[in-house]
């Protein structure tokens, strides 16, 4: 990421009374920026969007981990605690996050009138925006990829780039197919109705067959299965 663009978080911060960090409930930790939360210090509250499309058992995991921190837990979807949120908020709130956290949605139910863009295309947002809230002013910003090198993995399970968009989906979901395998095989086996004894590259195959994605000679189609197991994802479909 070019140097610039952190003078410019820096000074959003500075000028931020409160500072909201938008983490993906489905990995809190990889949307987690380090750099952000070292500036903000005790400005900083921790909001772990998108609740709604995870487990129960995710649920708790996440409430267990993030007990001593200061943390909400909401679905901007489904306006899930944003009025226990809102009672947190003062003067200028910056809203910064990875992209495709939901931070735009999030600002609409949080504000009282204004609104925010919102896009189901990974990075919409391109400029801060200033929208009033209730006794406070929500500062919107572009969504902040904070990975080296735009690591592909991490980026496309994150939401951060679109499926579509990925140069090697099938890796992307492959790993995604791994870490189902070891947190919730049950969810990913049902939806699917594929074996989960099998190996993850498998069980991607075992998908575009069942979903009839095939080429020529009726091989199938690696990237068109990689890139429908990530939409299901990122739409929710299928839950940690």
């Amino acid at each position: 990421m070019k140097q610039g663009f952190w003078i410019v978080v820096k000074n959003i911060v500075r000028n931020a009374d409160i500072v909201l960090e938008v983490l993906d409930a489905r990995f809190p930790n990889i949307t987690r920026i380090s750099r952000l939360e070292k500036m903000a210090k005790e400005k900083l509250i921790l909001v772990v969007n998108k609740v709604d499309i995870v487990s129960k058992k995710t649920l708790d995991k996440i409430k267990t981990e993030f007990k001593n921190s200061r943390c909400v837990l909401v679905s901007s979807k489904n306006s899930e605690n944003i009025s226990e949120l809102k009672k947190l908020l003062k003067g200028k709130v910056a809203v910064i996050g990875y992209p495709n956290t939901g931070k735009s949605t999030l600002i609409n139910k949080l504000s009282s009138g204004g609104k925010a863009r919102t896009s189901s295309e990974s990075g919409f947002t391109h400029g801060k925006q200033l929208i009033a809230g209730k006794g406070f002013m929500l500062m919107d910003t572009p969504g902040i990829v904070p990975f080296a090198d735009r690591d592909e993995v991490r980026l496309g399970l994150v939401s951060g780039i679109s499926p579509s968009k990925l140069e090697n989906p099938d890796l992307v979901a492959t790993k995604l197919i791994y870490i189902f395998k070891k947190n919730n095989p049950s969810e990913f086996g049902r939806y699917y109705d594929v074996d989960m004894t099998l190996d993850s590259y498998s069980i991607l195959l075992e998908v575009g067959k069942k979903r009839h994605m095939l080429l020529k000679k009726g091989e199938i189609d690696e990237r068109r299965a990689a890139v429908s197991v990530l939409v299901d994802w990122h739409n929710g479909k299928i839950k940690l």
